[in-house]
């Protein structure tokens, strides 16, 4: 009789675990929870036997699986191990595409050139090339652009092409 009641509380406390969705995260952890909803940036979800709504911006989730056995994909985490894998780094303008993930400090680079007649656009390209190097040395896979500048690339003006851009680095937790 022990024994029954045993497995039958053993299948009751498996079906429970297995009985619920698993939001992987880019970091590796896993939250077991009932998914609630996915909007456009975020997905809600609530712990078992709690009625809170929690949500988790789809920037750090890499896939939900689902009880019902159904897998639904967001992101691939991207691994950058030093400056070789510069471009792997991503530059972005929306604050939305850091949401959720953690903020480093701030990465500046510059790119000049000694001919006046050199196209600002190349020396911005260049500058920005810099900060993802920059950006992948230090773990950044992603950098929020704070400022750019430029200078020159015109016939008469003395100093040649400068540019200059500055952002915030950022990484999964």
């Amino acid at each position: 009789m022990k024994q029954i009641l045993f497995l039958l509380m053993l299948s009751i406390s498996i079906s429970t675990v297995y009985g619920q969705d698993k939001i992987i995260k880019l970091s590796g952890d896993t939250i077991t929870c009932k998914v609630k909803e996915i909007t456009d940036d975020n997905i809600k979800y609530s712990y078992e036997g709690e009625d809170l709504i929690n949500n988790i911006h789809q920037n750090v989730v890499k896939e939900i699986i689902f009880k019902s056995g159904r897998t639904q994909k967001f992101s691939e985490r991207v691994i950058v191990n030093s400056e070789e894998d510069w471009e792997k780094v991503k530059i972005t303008t929306l604050e939305s595409d850091i949401t959720g993930l953690v903020k480093g400090e701030d990465i500046m680079a510059k790119a000049s050139s000694g001919w006046s007649t050199t196209n600002q656009g190349k020396m911005q390209m260049k500058a920005m090339d810099k900060l993802k190097k920059q950006a992948a040395a230090k773990g950044y896979h992603i950098v929020l652009l704070i400022t750019t500048t430029g200078t020159g690339g015109h016939y008469g003006i003395s100093g040649g092409t400068k540019a200059s851009v500055t952002g915030v680095g950022y990484k999964y937790e």
